[in-house]
């Protein structure tokens, strides 16, 4: 059953209200008057373009047999003289009111007449139908692999915003296509910012620049073709994701962007903290999925989850983490979610639960093979030759440092070094090492906590379990 034929049948149903969350009422009037004539029901939308008319008087055109449409109601929601003549509705000699909203936040008063439903972003067909009508209005013809590409970036899009996306594309660059695809992938991530909570990451690293984690690296490998169709042809699930728990500065991030890398996927990043300084955080939260949903495949980071979530959570907190538990849980689309957290015992037990995820990695200090790994590839990164330095000695010497500790180890012997006008020594590696103060020292006690946690409760990102092991005895 499609949008139309739904709302069809809320129609002939006698809903008195039926609210439809919409991104766009451009895209969804149309489907309306569908709905219409499948029902045999008379459309009716008052408001002209460009004028404002408050509900009251658009609510007189409404009459038995008539679908009265409300576009971008949802502010005059908050007025009781509204919310009081809706809910008189089902009192009335019939008729229904069809209220287009971009967020939903409905009164108590007139839930129980209601009827919710969400018009969903284009799909891959519709998206299709968009780039071929807009290459007829350019005059650009693409070639089916092109084509398959740009309708792959918009994803997520409104149909609006990705007909104006393709329009861009197209009439800037009609003989290249790859900066109409670059010109495309530009807008989308402006699009994103219609959220408030997502933000497209510029996938630049795969594992190729992560030390260590081979562990999690193998995981990863042997699911690197699981969104394929074979994949699903042999019966495997979609993945769910990794949440991904551990001390600060040891590469979680890092491994959360270099999962879409590696599986050559979009990265769409969710700040879960600022979904609660929106108006309306659970509609906040749920639009943001719809999005991520429609951009499927595609990797959801949701970094430091714990700071939306504490182990006291109530009211909208409450509400905010069952829907994404429900979320995680049930969602179908190919969306793989990579959650990243540094304290343990703030999160909620319900989240870090099998079923959410489907692996559980902790990441540690790196061991001494790691370090060396860590140290040789920022070694490289800026133009340093790592045979020209003892880096055995600084591996040693660094047995409590982080990897981003390791990173800045080195930037700051350079700084030494820049400051004299010289090239870096390894008297300026011992020099930044007398000069730190590692997370390990300032934090012991917690990060001993986080290391007893994880021994029972998560695999470990890289293979030496020797400093779990040490304090669990």
């Amino acid at each position: 059953m499609n949008f139309a034929e739904e709302l069809a049948l809320n129609l002939r149903s006698e809903f008195p209200i039926v609210f439809i969350s919409a991104f766009e009422e451009q895209s969804v009037i149309p489907e309306i008057h569908k709905a219409c004539e499948l029902a045999n029901l008379d459309c009716i939308i008052p408001r002209k373009p460009g004028t404002l008319v408050e509900i009251e008087s658009q609510m007189t055109q409404l009459s038995k047999g008539k679908v009265l449409v409300l576009a971008e109601a949802a502010r005059q929601l908050e007025n009781p003289s509204v919310v009081r003549l809706l809910s008189d509705l089902d009192l009335s000699d019939g008729g229904s009111v069809v209220m287009i909203l971009s967020w939903i936040s409905i009164p108590p008063e007139i839930e129980r007449l209601s009827s919710i439903m969400e018009y969903p972003l284009p799909d891959v067909r519709r998206l299709k139908e968009i780039l071929d009508a807009v290459c007829v209005e350019t005059g650009v013809l693409l070639v089916d692999v092109d084509a398959e590409t740009m309708v792959r970036v918009s994803q997520g899009l409104t149909e609006g915003e990705a007909r104006r996306g393709f329009r861009k594309a197209l009439l800037g660059w009609p003989e290249e296509i790859a900066a109409a695809q670059a010109s495309l992938e530009k807008e989308k991530r402006k699009a994103l910012l219609r959220s408030n909570v997502l933000e497209h990451v510029e996938v630049d690293s795969d594992f190729t620049q992560v030390g260590g984690m081979n562990m999690l690296k193998g995981w990863l490998r042997s699911r690197e073709k699981a969104f394929s169709s074979k994949a699903q042809s042999y019966g495997l699930p979609v993945p769910k994701g990794l949440l991904l728990m551990g001390i600060q500065g040891c590469g979680k991030s890092l491994a959360a962007k270099s999962v879409a890398g590696f599986w050559q996927l979009p990265l769409v990043r969710m700040d879960i903290a600022a979904v609660f300084g929106q108006r309306f955080p659970e509609e906040s939260l749920r639009s943001s999925l719809k999005i991520a949903e429609a951009m499927a495949p595609m990797v959801l980071w949701i970094d430091e989850i714990e700071k939306g979530f504490d182990n006291q959570y109530k009211g909208t907190e409450a509400r905010l983490l069952g829907g994404l538990i429900t979320w995680l849980q049930e969602k179908k689309k190919e969306v793989f979610v990579v959650a990243t957290a540094n304290k343990v015992d703030a999160l909620p037990p319900e989240l870090p639960r099998k079923g959410r995820f489907d692996e559980i990695f902790f990441v540690d200090l790196p061991d001494s093979n790691e370090r060396l790994d860590i140290l040789t590839l920022h070694m490289k990164k800026r133009q340093l030759n790592p045979t020209d330095y003892d880096v055995t000695a600084l591996v040693a010497k660094t047995e409590k440092f982080t990897g981003s500790e390791l990173e800045q180890l080195i930037i700051s012997a350079m700084y030494l070094a820049f400051e004299r006008d010289e090239r870096v020594s390894d008297a300026d590696f011992r020099r930044a090492l007398n000069n730190n103060v590692t997370l390990y020292e300032t934090f012991e006690p917690e990060i001993k906590k986080m290391r007893e946690w994880a021994r029972k409760r998560a695999r470990m990102a890289s293979s030496d379990r020797s400093k779990i092991d040490y304090f669990s005895r």
